[in-house]
């Protein structure tokens, strides 16, 4: 029951800031049972002993090495129209109205922006797993951006310093997204409803380029569910809006739900 706590009081704090609210996963120190793992709209992300949040032009650092007594370690600028921030393995992946920022936090105290990919100008939740990164871009009035995207962005980050666009594919208002170890991505797509694809990746063992494959003919689309954000979480989604959080078992399709809380 701990980790399903932390979960929805991660989530709910993406509830209670705005577009690119928040994003960001890890797990606290000094409690082996403790997750904490945040959806693609969040602000804030924890790597090992550290928490890094984004705001403005600010990235702060805070060390939570002792979870009962936090403190600001340091602060790095980073560009003004930065939205949410995700983790994975050594790097910061941080989305912005004009792109995504890549910052190297292999010196935990001390990130340091080591690439940018620049897309159209549109509010940009942004998760990765094994090496791909997956951007939705979003051109609704909440975003301010009427002139922007509506489209999902892969990108080959196998070379954090050299981003590469992979796939393009257009989308009715995405907003939150989330990928499990199976690559199963799930997309928040505005009235659309929630929206489930397979990934496959290949990588040509000759020359290292990988293409990316979207199976649109095995995709599921959930018009009755209403979100904003999702987590997957071994076989669990926690799906958030502004009204409520549910929690789903997706092991089997269709979905059975397991709560809700408002």
């Amino acid at each position: 029951m701990k980790k399903i706590f932390y979960f929805l009081f991660t989530i709910s704090v993406v509830l209670l800031t705005g577009c690119g609210d928040s994003t960001g996963g890890g797990k606290t120190s000094g409690d082996s049972q403790s997750v904490g793992k945040g959806g693609s709209m969040a602000r804030f992300a924890i790597k090992g002993d550290y928490l890094y949040t984004v705001n403005k032009d600010a990235l702060r650092v805070f060390d939570i090495s002792e979870p009962s007594r936090p403190y600001p370690n340091s602060k790095v600028h980073v560009p003004f129209d930065v939205e949410t921030l995700y983790s994975y393995k050594s790097y910061l992946y941080i989305g912005g109205e004009r792109g995504m920022y890549i910052y190297d936090a292999n010196i935990s105290t001390q990130p340091t922006q080591i690439a940018k990919f620049v897309h159209a100008k549109s509010c940009d939740p942004v998760v990765v797993y094994d090496d791909l990164a997956f951007i939705t871009l979003n051109s609704s009035s909440d975003c301010r951006l009427q002139d922007g995207e509506n489209t999902l962005e892969i990108v080959d980050i196998k070379d954090p310093k050299n981003p590469k666009l992979l796939k393009t594919m257009a989308m009715w208002s995405p907003k939150g997204l989330g990928i499990d170890q199976n690559k199963t991505l799930f997309i928040c797509d505005g009235t659309s409803g929630l929206k489930i694809f397979q990934i496959t990746k290949e990588e040509n063992n000759e020359t290292g380029e990988i293409a990316v494959t979207i199976d649109e003919g095995a995709q599921k689309v959930l018009r009755d569910i209403d979100c904003y954000d999702v987590i997957p979480h071994q076989k669990n989604l926690f799906v958030s809006n502004s009204e409520n959080v549910r929690q789903f078992d997706y092991s089997h399709f269709p979905m059975i739900e397991l709560g809700k809380i408002k």
